[in-house]
């Protein structure tokens, strides 16, 4: 019997579930592919790293400053 319900934008899967190690790997390789064929991308950093990263070694080198004066 053919499966009318699945699409190609809505697939099903039939996952054995008599042994839970198979089943998590079936699961996982599914939506491992499916997120690997979106080809997402990470968006453009909104900040300037170099730019934290000098505040937060300013704000170490007083801290220590200030542990070394008491």
């Amino acid at each position: 019997m053919l499966n009318k319900t699945s699409t190609v934008y809505a697939p099903w899967y039939i996952i054995p579930s008599n042994h839970k190690w198979f089943r998590n790997l079936a699961v996982s390789k599914i939506v491992i592919e499916k997120l690997e064929s979106l080809d997402m991308k990470l968006p453009a950093a909104q900040v300037d790293i170099n730019k934290i990263r000098r505040k937060y070694h300013k704000a170490q080198n007083e801290l220590l400053k200030i542990k070394r004066e008491n």
